[in-house]
Parts: C-alpha cells; structure tokens; sequence
C-alpha cells in the first residue's frame, strides 16, 4: 500500500454496530470490501444492503482475504478472542469492539499475538477519540477546577429483547456492555483504583445493573456505574478543589462540556462535531496502521489491559462468571 492508497476494510459481524461503521466508513471513504458472518445467508443481506464487494460464510475468511488491511471485529463478547487471533494470523490489523475481550487472559494473549506479528490492535473504544476527551484534558491541565477529586458517572439504557444483552454464554451483562464507557472514563481520569466496593443485581447469572465506589488515592474517589435497568441522565461530572466539569449527555460522545462553580456556569465548550463519532476512531486506526504502529498512545494496550483487570475484579466480587471461566 502506498500513500495515496485507502486502507481496505474487511467486517466480521453483521449486528447493528457492524452496520454504523459500515456506514462510517464509507462516509469517510475507507473502502469496505468483505463481510463475514457465521451465516452466509446474513454475510449476503448485508453485502447487499451497504454494497459491499464480497460476502463470506465464516469470521475467520475475512482474516484470509488479500484485499483486506484492517479487519474491524464487530461480533459478540465471546467471539473477539478468536477472531481477533485469525485476523492477526492473516497479518491483518485489528480495531475491536469493546470490552476487547471477556476477561484480561484473554485480552493479554490478543495483544501479546498482535505484537509477534507486527500488527495494530486497538480496542474500539471510541468515546477515547471524540473530541470532548481532548476538551476535557486540557481544562483539567490548565487548572481550571484545580486538582481533580471526584468522577461521577453511570451509563444505562433499556435494551431491546435480544439474548446478546444478558446470555452469558456470549459474554452478556450491563459491566461489559456499557459499564466499559463509565470505567474507561474514571480510568482516564483517575488512573486505577487503590480500592473498590461492588454490588450489582444479576439476571440468570448475568449483571443487568452494576455499581462501584472506588478509591484512587490522594483523596481522589469515584462513583460509577451501568444499566440494563432504566434510563437514566448518562452525564459525567469531574470534581475538583475549585470547581466541576459537567460533561453533557450522552458523555460518552458528549456535545457539551460546561465549567460549574458553586451552582454557576462560568464556561460552555462546544465538543460537538458532525457525522457519527465512529469516525474519530477510525482516522486513528488508519493513522497508526499508516504509520505502522502496533498500538495506539490514545489507547494503548495498557489501559485497555488495567479496565479489564478491573471488570475482572467487580465480576469476581460480584459473581458473575462466563463459560469457561474459573468461578
């Protein structure tokens, strides 16, 4: 590939997400030319749908494609391990739905795969790439609500009846899908935890809501959390010594940031942006597979790695625990 040349992406998924970056990339015009499903009767209504070139039976032949350069994996929970260790075995690069994978041994062996061969693989946590996160940072690094002390965030929604939301055999639950977002955020923020509390409420072994207090040192704290459960107000607010960020609905790709002083708002940001926010993290996809690096510094393997370690840890204190896994 040269310069000129657009990167070529291949899909492994038909869902409904697989759908939006279909449709991302091709507004942004990176080239979509495979889709693989464990259907070929659904590979084919998809190609058909968004026009793509090729339609194939199995996850693992889009690996297998010469005209593929980036394989975006877009499958259940349960599946990202292997179809992330097939598109790295076919020397392809790899952005990867969130949570990367069920738990941190099999995140650690995709990365470590990823690294032997030379090839990108990102977590597909595009909130990271929006533009509040830069917004966000910079107004933490110019002082302006002094040293951070608190995050509150809680992401939730009522999702529509589908087994893939609370199966456990498909690495279902409320942590996976959504509390990623809240913790990922606090992570950033925050750093790791020194200590947390847990407590969720589980449907057929699965969390369909979940909340943490953590603890993460120099006086800093945070409140976090998701659900399957309701609808609630999906802010984020970062607290200081000299005043509070709010980060406006929905924080994840949030609009909105506004500086709040005493009950005032003193600052308004404007982070919105046209298109779908998919975009972002597709630009820095192709910018490092075009620079050839094996991870993104926006999200690299080691923070992916450290929320993960600390979904593993809420799960284990709250019991929730996937075929497979030692309960």
């Amino acid at each position: 590939m040269n310069a000129t040349t657009p990167l070529r992406w291949g899909i492994m998924g038909t869902g409904d997400i697989a759908g939006t970056m279909t449709e991302t990339l091709q507004s942004v015009g990176s080239p979509v030319v495979a889709v693989g499903s464990g259907s070929a009767e659904r590979a084919q209504a998809f190609a058909a749908k968004y026009e793509i070139p090729h339609a194939v039976g199995s996850h693992q032949a889009v690996a297998e494609r010469d005209d593929v350069d980036i394989v975006y994996v877009a499958t259940t929970h349960d599946r990202h391990y292997q179809n992330v260790l097939d598109a790295v075995a076919g020397g392809k690069a790899v952005l990867c739905e969130k949570a990367i994978a069920l738990n941190t041994t099999e995140a650690a062996e995709m990365y470590a795969a990823a690294a032997g061969a030379g090839v990108l693989l990102m977590e597909a946590m595009w909130m990271r790439f929006c533009p509040f996160v830069a917004t966000l940072d910079e107004i933490i690094a110019d002082g302006a609500i002094g040293e951070v002390t608190d995050v509150e965030v809680f992401f939730g929604y009522v999702p529509p009846e589908s087994r893939r939301w609370t199966d456990q055999t498909l690495g279902g639950g409320a942590l996976l899908d959504l509390g990623v977002y809240s913790l990922s955020l606090v992570h950033h923020v925050l750093g790791s935890p020194k200590s947390f509390e847990a407590m969720a409420q589980l449907d057929g072994g699965v969390d369909v809501d979940v909340r943490v207090i953590s603890h993460h040192g120099d006086e800093a704290s945070a409140t976090a959390g998701a659900t399957f459960l309701s609808d609630p107000s999906n802010e984020a607010v970062v607290g200081g010594r000299k005043g509070r960020l709010r980060i406006h609905a929905p924080f994840h790709h949030s609009p909105t940031i506004t500086l709040e002083r005493e009950g005032d708002v003193v600052a308004t940001y404007d982070t919105s942006f046209a298109g779908h926010g998919f975009r972002f993290e597709v630009a820095e996809t192709e910018r490092c597979v075009a620079a050839g690096l094996v991870e993104s510094p926006l999200r690299p393997a080691a923070d992916t790695l450290a929320v993960m370690q600390w979904m593993d840890a809420i799960r284990a204190r709250v019991g929730v625990v996937f075929p497979g896994e030692d309960g």
